[in-house]
């Protein structure tokens, strides 16, 4: 399967918001976001640790690749005093 792919490389103001609009009309597992070189401290300030999404900052050529992929639901084991 392709990951999505959306061209951000113009949009100077609003990025965030834009990407995590684009991120919850999709349901794509994994999807990849064309940003302009050189705003990646920005970029993870803004998402912080992600939410539901891993986030990875690729480089590359006259772009960067900001690619988000989705968590797997997670079953966390809440722990009962009782039960332990």
């Amino acid at each position: 399967m392709k990951n999505k792919i959306v061209d951000m490389r113009a949009v100077t103001c609003g990025l965030v918001p834009a990407i995590v609009a684009e991120l919850d009309a999709t349901s794509a597992p994994v999807v990849d976001f064309h940003i302009r070189m050189g705003i990646r401290e920005e970029i993870m300030s803004g998402f912080g640790s992600g939410g539901n999404w891993d986030i990875v900052i690729i480089p590359d050529l006259g772009y960067d690749l900001l690619r988000f992929t989705r968590k797997n639901d997670r079953v966390v084991s809440c722990l009962n005093v009782v039960e332990y």
